[in-house]
């Protein structure tokens, strides 16, 4: 198989090839080899390229052969580098293989190396001090998003049909929105994560270039039972932008359109206003989220004996140590009791309606240095957070699947995400009303 016919097949197509002898796991693993050389100087996706790859077991599998790349965070392979792009995990390896993988090459996946991530996977661009800074391949000077960026980065170029990721506050949906992608945040504990999960704010699952590629890792990876929805689904929507910033009118035009087409289809759709105050969001959210951060360091420096310092880690993650520093046990405690309200007036919010639409982004890009880890200022990276992606955190923190697809691109020819989501146990179901609007 020539390189440009694979960069342009799905998981799905790639493994019926090779379950049919059309092409071996060895010929896709070359092809995704050169993809990668082509592309590495420019995206700079891959922070990795195993040398020895473990060889495909299940040649006849529902994975078979698929070149798949590891997100350098959470679920990870024995023996492997997890480096999570900081210096303090420089020369860190996992001591053993998670579910996650297990299930995958189980599958007959084949894991090539590992993507990009920022420090801690705590911001939504992927630039590192230890890797630099991971490109669109939509436009080179702008971000791949983040924390997925690699991933998103990687299957945007056609390095590999789908890969690794997750989703703590969008790091799945927002570089699925910048990259053209489809990112699906699963329900809380869909998809087993052994070692993470971030007290369930954090799913993992993975990026692809198709919906069908998508509901064929969920096959995979998931468990759980999945419900569908009524033949003429009752959907929500809210455009306005859920932290108060102005309004984009692209992103706003594109979910409005998403609307407009599920309403043409025969389903009812009303527009909502935004089902929860952001600043009580955010105030939840951020305990739940900065405690994690915390952990990783102080679990790093325990493992690799090296301090917590400016020679190990960057501006915005020594600012979150000082924040989590001044936290007390009944913050924690009262982020946790808030986050129970939250869900709750969310279903209130949602009363007879099974989906909810959004843009996925507050913006249709990201520019490199905005949402890094050398900010220096809490306020000013949380109000560019809150600007950038409002719409994520909420289903973080309510455990509620959501999905970005794309939906058009802006006049510039930058693509446009627009977020569907629900009610745990309806992935299946929004990949399939998503499915709809093709």
């Amino acid at each position: 198989m020539d390189v440009e016919t694979y960069a342009g097949l799905d998981a799905t197509a790639l493994a019926a090839a090779v379950r049919s002898n059309q092409v071996t796991p060895s010929e896709l693993r070359d092809a995704a080899a050169a993809q990668h050389e082509a592309t590495a100087k420019d995206i700079n996706a891959v922070v990795e390229w195993y040398p020895d790859p473990d060889p495909v077991t299940a040649p006849q599998g529902p994975l078979a052969g698929v070149p798949f790349l590891r997100k350098d965070y959470g679920s990870a392979e024995a023996g492997r580098l997890v480096e999570m792009g900081s210096r303090l995990a420089a020369g860190h390896r996992a001591g053993g293989t998670d579910e996650y993988f297990r299930r995958l090459k189980a599958a007959g996946a084949q894991v090539l190396g590992r993507t990009a991530v920022p420090e801690l996977i705590q911001h939504g661009s992927t630039e590192s001090r230890v890797f630099g800074a991971t490109r669109n391949p939509h436009d080179l000077a702008l971000s791949a998003g983040g924390s997925s960026g690699g991933a998103g980065a990687a299957v945007a170029a056609g390095v590999v049909p789908a890969a690794h990721a997750s989703d703590c506050a969008g790091s799945i949906r927002i570089p699925a929105a910048v990259c053209g992608l489809v990112g699906l945040k699963p329900a809380r504990r869909a998809v087993p994560w052994s070692t993470g999960g971030w007290g369930g704010i954090a799913e993992e699952f993975v990026l692809t270039r198709s919906l069908r590629d998508a509901a064929l890792f969920w096959s995979v990876l998931a468990e759980g039972l999945q419900q569908a929805f009524p033949s003429a689904v009752r959907i929500g929507i809210s455009t306005d932008h859920w932290a108060g910033a102005a309004d984009d009118p692209a992103v706003v035009a594109a979910a409005v359109e998403v609307g407009r087409r599920l309403e043409s289809l025969g389903h009812r759709v009303d527009a909502i206003a935004p089902p929860l105050d952001d600043d009580e969001l955010m105030s939840t959210w951020h305990p739940l989220f900065s405690r994690w951060v915390a952990h990783d360091v102080m679990t790093l420096a325990a493992r690799t004996g090296r301090g917590p310092g400016p020679e190990t880690l960057e501006p915005l993650t020594l600012n979150v140590l000082e924040a989590v520093a001044r936290l007390s046990v009944d913050d924690v405690t009262n982020a946790q009791v808030a986050q129970g309200g939250i869900s709750r007036r969310l279903e209130q919010a949602m009363s007879g309606l099974d989906v909810l639409v959004t843009p996925t982004l507050g913006r249709p890009t990201i520019g490199l240095g905005v949402l890094a880890g050398e900010v220096t200022s809490m306020d000013d990276y949380l109000r560019r957070n809150s600007e950038s992606f409002p719409f994520s955190f909420l289903f973080n923190v309510t455990g509620w699947a959501a999905l970005s697809v794309p939906a058009g691109t802006t006049e510039a020819g930058h693509p446009i995400g627009v977020q569907l989501a629900a009610r745990p146990g309806r992935e299946l179901a929004l990949l399939r009303l998503a499915g709809e609007l093709a």
